[in-house]
């Protein structure tokens, strides 16, 4: 999977929040979210099987610019 990012109007506080606002509102309904543990996630392909750890950090050294990285486990 490639890196995502998005942009807020809002600041996050913490990549906790980033993690969050990503598994609630932009990850795939074809996903499981089998482990959420603050900004490290693991989730399956419920199409294929395949699972990924996810990794949620700030971009551009602020918290208005967000991403998650992916690795296929």
């Amino acid at each position: 999977m490639e890196t995502f990012y998005w942009h807020t109007e809002y600041e996050h506080s913490n990549n906790n929040e980033t993690m969050t606002e990503y598994l609630n509102e932009y990850l795939d309904s074809h996903f499981d979210i089998l482990i959420e543990d603050g900004a490290y996630a693991e989730i399956q392909d419920t199409l294929t099987g395949e699972l990924f750890v996810v990794h949620a950090t700030t971009d551009n050294g602020d918290f208005y610019n967000h991403k998650v990285e992916f690795v296929k486990l």
